[in-house]
C-alpha cells in the first residue's frame, strides 16, 4: 500500500509541475512573480565590456559565462500575459560610493514571450521606491530566458550625475502599448542582495532586500 501511495504521490507531483509551465522549459513560482528555467542553459553569448575609460559606479555583473543567472529571475509583465495573475514592472536600487556622471547602464533582461521589448530608466529616490526618472530608454529582440550572457547596454549621451551616499534605481518595465510583453530580470550570479521596489499595477510599492536582479551602472 505505501509503495502505491508513492507512485500516485509521484505522478501527482508530476502533473503538478507540467501544469505549471507556461512555456517549453519555463516555470513560475512565487505565484507567478518568479522564474526558473529547468533546461540546460545556453551559455555561448559573451557579455559586452564597457569601455575601459569608464569606473564602476555600481556592478553585480559576473564574468565569462557567469555574468547572470541565466536559469532564474523575477517577470517584467503587462498586463495581459496568459496565466500571469497581476502585470509587474521592477526596480533595484543602488548607492554611490562617490560623485559621479553615469554614461553606460547594462542589465541582464531576456525574453519569454510576447512582443520582444523592454524599457529601461535611471530614476532617483521617493522614499525608498523610484522617483522622478532621470534618463529613459527601450530595447528590442531580447535574447530568450534561459541563455547567457547577453546584455542589453544603454549609452547615455547626456551624462546623469549621481551623488555620493544618495540612492538610485534601475527601473525595468514594459511598453504601455504592448501589454502582452513578458521578460525575466534575470537574478545576479552571486546573489547580491539590494534594494528592490515593484509595481504591480497600483503604483510601486517598496519592499525588503532582496536578491538583485543583474545590473552594472558605469561613467565618469
Amino acid at each position: 500500500m505505501k509503495s502505491i501511495t508513492f507512485c500516485v504521490g509521484i505522478v501527482l507531483a508530476s502533473s503538478v509541475f507540467a501544469s505549471a509551465q507556461t512555456k517549453d522549459g519555463v516555470i513560475p513560482i512565487n505565484g507567478g512573480r518568479n522564474f526558473v528555467y529547468v533546461k540546460p542553459v545556453d551559455r555561448s553569448a559573451r557579455a559586452e565590456q564597457p569601455p575601459a575609460n569608464l569606473v564602476t559606479i555600481y556592478s553585480n555583473l559576473g564574468t565569462g559565462n557567469n555574468v547572470y543567472n541565466g536559469a532564474a529571475g523575477t517577470g517584467v509583465l503587462g498586463k495581459n500575459v496568459p496565466n500571469q495573475l497581476y502585470p509587474e514592472w521592477l526596480a533595484n536600487g543602488f548607492t554611490p560610493t562617490a560623485n559621479h556622471t553615469v554614461t553606460e547602464i547594462q542589465v541582464g533582461v531576456t525574453w519569454v514571450q510576447g512582443p520582444n521589448t523592454v524599457i529601461l530608466s535611471l530614476n532617483d529616490d521617493n522614499g525608498g521606491k523610484p522617483g522622478k526618472t532621470l534618463y529613459i530608454t527601450g530595447f528590442t529582440n531580447l535574447p530568450t530566458f534561459g541563455t547567457c550572457c547577453t546584455l542589453q547596454t544603454a549609452t547615455l549621451t547626456t551624462g546623469v550625475a549621481v551623488t555620493k551616499g544618495t540612492m538610485y534605481w534601475i527601473v525595468l518595465r514594459t511598453s504601455p502599448t504592448n501589454q502582452g510583453t513578458w521578460n525575466v530580470w534575470n537574478n545576479d550570479f552571486s546573489g547580491t542582495q539590494g534594494p528592490f521596489s515593484n509595481n504591480i499595477g497600483q503604483g510601486w510599492t517598496q519592499q525588503s532586500t532582496q536578491q538583485l536582479g543583474a545590473f552594472g551602472v558605469f561613467g565618469q
